[in-house]
């Protein structure tokens, strides 16, 4: 009797799973179908979740309507720096906190930690303020003013995501985590401390790695609000923005909208699979899992 009551229970639970994973698919499923919808498929009432005759002519129109290559250009160059630069920095910060001891560190920690609780809204404007007057930049004097500063520039996207809280915090954990053993064993073999960390700790910190640049990854690809401030340049655009221009355009049509949407998020999905092992181990391994 108890084997089957435990069957049952867990099959009671996959169907929840896959109940609520139906629910979340439906608008994924109903992007991907519109895109390869006529007009005439789109303005059918009621509507149908199949394509009668599907086309591949909306991703083409998706692709030819405003400055697409400019916009996946602007994506990937603040994506993939925020990205490079989350990895060198939130490693040497999370091997500092986890390997070495240096005055204040558990108060410097802490507000690291800190940090993760102060919400991301609450930092634009004194954000966009500090870019706006860094000396030297954008036509500014030494003083920061009478320019522009960073605004309407990758290194003014890049720099605010440049190191997170959340980035050095799984890196901590993970190296925490790590046996002492081989960092011991080439201190007597005369290692340094970088040689430690770059020989051993690193290779070493490969599943954490990735977890860190899948989520830092996405994080900036998706980001619609931190463009919407710093830039005011069309050239600037990243895809997220041009989705929205597009759509407020008069002769926005829905399917050539989806098309571009399903494009948007085809790069997302190849870095996620690439590295879906390494992100399950590492968010594992450091202990943040839920």
């Amino acid at each position: 009797m108890r084997t089957a009551s435990a069957r049952s229970g867990l099959t009671a639970r996959y169907l929840l799973l896959a109940a609520a994973a139906a629910v979340c698919a439906l608008p994924f499923f109903w992007m991907v179908s519109s895109a390869f919808k006529t007009p005439a498929d789109m303005a059918r009432f009621p509507p149908t979740w199949l394509p009668s005759h599907p086309t591949l002519a909306n991703f083409t129109a998706a692709l030819e309507t405003g400055n697409y290559g400019r916009q996946l250009l602007n994506s990937l160059v603040y994506a993939g720096g925020s990205t490079v630069a989350n990895l060198v920095l939130c490693s040497l910060a999370g091997y500092a906190f986890a390997r070495m001891t240096f005055p204040g560190q558990r108060w410097i920690f802490g507000l690291v930690i800190a940090l993760i609780m102060v919400p991301a809204q609450s930092q634009l404007i004194p954000v966009f303020v500090i870019l706006k007057h860094i000396p030297l930049a954008g036509g500014n004097d030494l003083l920061g003013d009478g320019g522009t500063g960073l605004l309407n520039t990758y290194a003014g996207l890049v720099m605010p995501t440049a190191a997170t809280p959340f980035g050095i915090l799984l890196m901590r954990q993970f190296f925490r985590g790590l046996p002492r053993d081989y960092e011991e064993a080439a201190r007597i073999d005369g290692a340094g401390t970088w040689t430690v960390f770059s020989r051993i700790i690193l290779p070493l910190s490969r599943p954490a790695m990735a977890a860190l640049g899948i989520i830092t990854f996405q994080t900036a690809w998706n980001d619609f609000v931190w463009p919407l401030i710093l830039t005011n340049d069309s050239s600037m655009t990243n895809l997220q923005l041009g989705l929205q221009l597009f759509q407020s355009s008069h002769d926005a049509q829905q399917q050539i909208l989806m098309a571009a949407g399903v494009l948007n998020i085809l790069p997302m999905i190849v870095v996620f699979l690439i590295g879906q092992r390494y992100f399950v181990g590492g968010l594992n391994v450091s202990g943040l899992k839920g």
